[in-house]
This record gives structure tokens, sequence and C-alpha cells, in this order.
């Protein structure tokens, strides 16, 4: 009898000790002591505005390192910060750095922010193929953010009202509240595209990469939209010139709405969000991000075989 109440506290104390070691919170991370910079389970937040890149790059890592498995959960900016702050989330993809009140957050628990930058990418203008204009003025855009009256711009579109594209143009426009009309906020970067392409004479702020590799059920719509060339103030002082954001406008920055891509790291350890920072930033990760029309921060090198 003895012998096995003996048995049974060990087994109760070898079952605490695994629940200690293996806690899941709330966004679904999996922090456990087997993991390493290759292998095992974490979730990543992911900004809904460059959510196709991160889903290639993951689908490529996740082949080669099969022990790796990777959650990819698409949010607005405002709700994957928040996550951060309440330490239900670890490792975050951003069109930008915390500030330094959000990180004061993670210094003071003494965890060191890895930050690795990966990419460029840009804020696309987009109208319905129907609509008469290629171009327009960027004071234009700004005076809708501003809620003044614009002569070219009707109304502008966002994906939602905490969405990181809103807040990069509410930034660049030098406001903190929007106008109560002209600027308009639906539920995804999805149907922005559909509402653009239905209603001629409004213009969608999304995420370049969206155009690029457009999810299937999206081809038709994307094929039958526009996108807008952009003037640039800050490099054009003599006749006004417009730029599409491709790759090359993006690499020479006369496209003016860029953002730089990170990866936020606050596990406080080497755990897979190092493992993934390396590879999207290491030489196979940068050539994903060039096929994919973003510019990679470090331009992978081309070979050419000369055969006499």
């Amino acid at each position: 009898m003895k012998r096995i109440f003996a048995i049974a506290l060990l087994c109760l104390f070898a079952a605490t000790l695994f629940l200690i070691s293996c806690k899941n919170d709330k966004s679904g991370s999996i922090t456990n002591p087997q993991e390493t910079m290759l292998a095992g389970n974490i979730t990543f937040q992911v900004d809904n505005t460059i959510q196709p890149i991160v889903e290639d790059v993951l689908a490529i890592f996740g082949s080669v390192y099969t022990k790796a498995h990777i959650t990819q959960v698409n949010r607005n900016e405002s709700d994957i910060i928040n996550a951060l702050l309440r330490d239900s989330a670890s490792v975050a993809i951003l069109t930008r750095e915390l500030t330094e009140g959000e990180e004061a957050h993670f210094l003071n628990k003494k965890i060191k922010p890895r930050v690795t930058p990966f990419a460029k990418d840009a804020l696309a203008l987009i109208t319905s193929k129907a609509a008469t204009d290629s171009v327009v003025n960027l004071e234009e855009v700004y005076k809708v953010m501003q809620g003044k009256t614009s002569t070219t711009v009707k109304q502008l579109v966002f994906d939602n009202t905490s969405s990181s594209a809103l807040s990069y143009l509410m930034q660049q426009a030098g406001v903190k509240q929007l106008p109560i009309s002209g600027v308009y906020s639906l539920k995804s970067t999805q149907e922005v595209i559909k509402f653009v392409h239905d209603n001629a004479g409004s213009i969608g702020v999304i995420g370049v990469n969206w155009l690029v590799q457009p999810p299937q059920e999206l081809g038709k719509y994307v094929e039958n939209i526009k996108v807008l060339g952009v003037d640039n103030v800050k490099v054009n002082k003599g006749v006004k010139k417009y730029y599409k954001p491709s790759q090359s406008n993006i690499a020479t920055g006369l496209y003016p709405l860029i953002r730089t891509l990170y990866v936020l790291n606050y596990e406080g350890r080497d755990g897979l969000g190092t493992g993934f920072a390396n590879y999207i930033s290491s030489e196979d990760g940068q050539r994903i991000i060039l096929k994919s029309g973003l510019l990679p921060l470090a331009i992978p090198p081309r070979e050419i075989e000369i055969v006499k």
C-alpha cells in the first residue's frame, strides 16, 4: 500500500513539473524548455497589411525546418501592440518599432528586445479602373486626412480603424484625430480591394504586397483596379512627377509612402522567434522578399555563369 502511495505521489509531482514547464497563453503561443531556434511551437502576431509576404516566408521556413511549428495570427497593429504589452504574445511582425514608452514594459522586466528589420514595403493607393485619374497629389490625400476639402480625392478607404496603414498616413498628414467625413474603414484589406473595385471615385490604401501576391479569390478584383502614381515633393523640386510603388521606386526612394518591416522578438531567449528572424534576414530569406515584389534590406548576390 505504501509503495502504491509513493508511486502516485511521484506521478503527481512529475505532472506538476510538466504543467509548470509547458504553459499555453491566450494567444496560443507555447513556451516549453524544448523550444530551440529551429524547433518547437510558437505563435507570431502579424500585421494584416503585410500578411502575404509573412505567409510565404513561414511556409518555406517550415518546409526546411520541419520541427518548427509557427502559427501566424493576422491582426491590426493596435491589437498586436496590446497583446505584446499584456504578455499574451512575444513575437510580432510589424511595420514599425515600438515606442520608448511601449518598450519600457519589457525593459522593466529585464527582457532585452531583439529587433530585426528585414524589408521595405510601400502603401499603395488604388482606385477602380473606371476612374479617369491615374495619378494623385499627396497633398490632396493629406487634405482629406486633415478634414479639408479636396478637389480630386473624394474619399479614402482603409482596412480598419486600428490599421498600421491608417496610423502611418495620419502621422504623415500631421493629424491625431480622424475627420468626421472623407475617411472610412472596413474590416480587412480584402474588403478594401473589393470596395474600390465596385466604387469608382474612392481611393483605397493597402500594403503593396497584396497587389503583387493576392489570394486566388481576389485575383479578378486586383486585375480590375488601378494603382495610382503619387508625387514626391521631397525629391521633385521642378516639374512634378508621379511614381508607382514598384520595387525600383522603393529602392531609390522615389515613391513617397515607404515603410520598414520588422521582426520584434520579446521572448527573452533564443527561441523560434530568433531562428525565424535569422532566416528572414539571411540570404535565403532575402531572396524570398526580392521575389515578392518588396525590397530586401540586403540585396542577394546574383551569380552569372559564363559558358565559353
